[in-house]
C-alpha cells in the first residue's frame, strides 16, 4: 500500500509537471532548449531518488515495528475461524503456522528490501543532485527549482494525508478493541510506517517552498513622504 500509494502520486504528478513545462512555455517561462531538458530530468529524478529512500526507509519501519511490536501488529492477522462445512474445516493451528510463517518471510523481505531500496534511492538522488550541480542549477528562485519543491510538498503531502489517518485508525484498532479469532486483524505496517516517513518530507519540502516564496517575492520599497505644508 505504501509503495503504491507513494509511486502512483509521484508518477502522476510527473507526468502533469512535465506537461505544464512542455506546453505551458509561456506559463512558466522554461525554454526547451537541450540544457532545459537536461534540468528538467534531473529535478524528476532527484524527486524519484527521494520518493525511492522514502520507500526504503518506510520498509525499515516495518520492520522494526515487527520486532518491536510483533509480527501481528506490524502485518496484521487473517481470520483463524472461518465457518465451513462440517468435517471440511482447516485446522486452525495450521493456519496460524501458515500465517506465522510468511509473516516471518515478510519480515526478512522488509529488512532487505528497505536496506537496499534506500541505498541504491540515496546514491540516485545524490547522483543526479551532482549533476544539478555541475549545470550551476541550485537556485531556489529558478522556475525548476520551485516546481521541484511544490512537487515534492504535493506529493508527500498527499501521501501523509492518505497514509497517517489510516495507520493511526488501524494501530488503535489493535491495541484498543478486542478481536476475536474470526475477525480479520488489519496490520499497521503498510500505512503507518509511510505516513510517518511521508509527513516530515512533506513539512520538509513545504517549508523550502515557502522559503522559496519570500526569496521570490520583493519586499515593497517605502514610496517619499508627502508632506503637507
Amino acid at each position: 500500500m505504501t509503495i503504491g500509494i507513494l509511486v502512483a502520486v509521484g508518477v502522476v504528478c510527473t507526468i502533469l509537471l512535465a506537461l505544464l513545462l512542455i506546453f505551458r512555455r509561456d506559463l512558466v517561462g522554461v525554454d526547451l532548449s537541450g540544457r532545459s531538458l537536461l534540468l528538467l530530468y534531473l529535478y524528476l529524478a532527484s524527486l524519484a531518488g527521494v520518493i525511492t529512500v522514502a520507500v526504503g526507509v518506510s520498509l525499515l519501519l516495518s520492520w522494526g515495528t515487527g520486532v518491536a511490536f510483533g509480527l501481528e501488529t506490524a502485518y496484521g492477522r487473517p481470520p483463524i475461524l472461518t465457518p465451513c462445512p462440517p468435517g471440511q474445516c482447516p485446522d486452525p493451528l495450521q493456519i496460524a503456522a501458515q500465517y506465522q510463517h510468511q509473516s516471518e518471510q515478510r519480515l526478512s523481505g522488509d529488512l532487505i528490501g528497505g536496506l537496499t531500496t534506500g541505498f541504491f534511492g540515496l546514491l540516485f538522488y545524490a547522483g543526479h543532485k551532482l549533476g544539478r550541480r555541475a549545470l550551476g542549477e541550485d537556485d531556489d528562485a529558478s522556475v525548476l527549482h520551485r516546481a521541484y519543491v511544490v512537487l515534492g510538498t504535493f506529493v508527500f503531502g498527499l501521501s501523509a494525508i492518505v497514509l497517517l489517518p489510516v495507520g493511526v485508525y488501524q494501530a488503535l484498532s489493535i491495541w484498543l478493541i478486542p478481536h476475536t479469532d474470526d475477525v480479520f486483524v488489519p496490520g499497521i505496517a503498510d500505512s503507518l510506517t509511510g505516513g510517518i516517513v511521508a509527513t516530515p518530507l512533506w513539512l520538509y519540502y513545504l517549508m523550502r517552498m515557502a522559503r522559496g516564496a519570500r526569496v521570490a517575492t520583493p519586499r515593497a520599497r517605502p514610496g517619499p513622504m508627502l508632506s503637507v505644508g
